[in-house]
């Protein structure tokens, strides 16, 4: 009976402590949602909401940004509903005015942990996303006068638990980023400081989707020696600095060796890296063509964990084509006339690969296919002048 005792006590003093273990392993945490959205956001985290937009859908130009702050424990469940204004199921809005128009969307949010100050979440396309309404699906309805009767829309319903830890996201769909100028950022966008990482996102279709769900499941951030936040990105030469002078060995003069490049501070959500050197050509002379732009160096789809490329590289990325020769591979700068020119490359962290081949990737093709998908960005000048005249 004493041993039966002893036993029981023991493990009553076991399940306390393992009780106590776990309470303080599972300590709520106070982060803080930072939202903007075109035109109106509903939070929720772990199935339950916890926030939305104070200013109505239905108010005109109702863009603003908002601080919703929170409790949880990692891992935890975000979910947003983001909603586009539309006057009916039309999906148009003005109607009737002059201005009768598709309006367009677009959303960035980012979470912060309050404790740390540490931004643990931000939109980019490593969120899914799902269309709940797509309007009008004929777009030429846009003049119509009677668009309710004219345009045609799809809608499906909010799945049940879509904002639950259970739910099952594998059908949906990565979001596509978009630029502050295809957005139209309005009131509130700049009055929260973005995290490099943050993203402007929407589904595929900025204009016609326009109630559209975000999900994801965010654990304890953590920093890598590729991705570091809060820090922004940088790019240096390899033998030469930021404003000096490029060494000979990668000109005409030289050995026409493409020079080496190294960077650091990979922001988040970067799927891969592109590098752009290049100069703006001075006037043509009697008798020679306008080139515009001459991109010496274009080098794209270079993994996001690499931090550097050699000189005379081959090897890392895909080379693109350069203006002189129209072939992939560099060529060296080679300017005519006295006097010191001035030369820039330039990283770019991408929030995708790009679908170019080498054969495609003039420098021109190559900064088209980077619109919408540059996270960051950092270039450095240098200068070269031939002896020679």
């Amino acid at each position: 009976m004493k041993t039966l005792k002893i036993l029981l006590i023991t493990t009553l003093f076991f399940s306390i402590d393992a009780y106590s273990a776990q309470a303080a392993t599972s300590k709520a945490t106070s982060f803080q949602a930072e939202v903007w959205v075109d035109n109106w956001f509903s939070l929720y985290i772990n199935g339950k909401k916890v926030g939305e937009d104070s200013v109505p859908i239905t108010t005109e130009r109702s863009f603003n940004s908002e601080k919703i702050k929170f409790s949880a424990t990692y891992p935890f469940t975000v979910g947003i509903i983001a909603k586009d204004f539309t006057e009916n199921a039309s999906g148009l809005e003005y109607i009737g005015k002059p201005n009768q128009q598709i309006g367009d969307a677009g959303a960035i949010f980012q979470i912060r942990d309050l404790q740390s100050g540490e931004i643990v979440a931000a939109s980019d396309t490593t969120w899914k996303s799902l269309v709940i309404n797509k309007a009008p699906l004929n777009p030429e309805c846009v003049s119509s006068t009677s668009p309710l009767t004219d345009c045609q829309s799809k809608s499906t319903s909010i799945p049940s638990k879509w904002s639950t830890s259970t739910y099952k996201d594998t059908s949906w769909k990565a979001p596509t980023t978009y630029t502050e100028e295809a957005v139209g950022v309005k009131d509130g966008y700049a009055d929260i400081s973005w995290s490099k990482s943050a993203q402007l996102i929407w589904s595929s279709d900025l204009k016609l989707d326009n109630t559209v769900l975000f999900r994801k499941v965010i654990s304890k951030a953590k920093t890598s020696s590729s991705v570091t936040a809060g820090k922004s990105l940088t790019l240096s030469g390899s033998g030469f600095a930021d404003g000096g002078k490029l060494p000979t060995a990668h000109t005409c003069d030289g050995a026409n060796t493409s020079p080496g490049f190294s960077w650091s501070n990979i922001p988040a959500g970067t799927k891969s890296l592109a590098l752009i050197m290049d100069t703006v050509p001075g006037p043509p002379r009697p008798g020679e063509t306008e080139l515009g732009i001459h991109y010496y160096l274009t080098l794209f789809n270079i993994s996001p964990t690499t931090l550097s490329v050699p000189v005379a590289n081959t090897s890392i990325g895909t080379i693109g084509l350069n203006f002189k020769d129209r072939t992939p591979g560099y060529t060296a700068p080679c300017s005519q006339g006295p006097g010191v020119k001035s030369y820039t490359a330039t990283i770019y962290a991408l929030s995708s690969t790009l679908s170019l081949s080498a054969n495609e990737a003039s420098g021109t093709a190559l900064i088209a296919a980077m619109q919408g998908k540059i996270i960051e960005k950092k270039a450095i000048t240098f200068t070269y002048e031939r002896s020679g005249g």
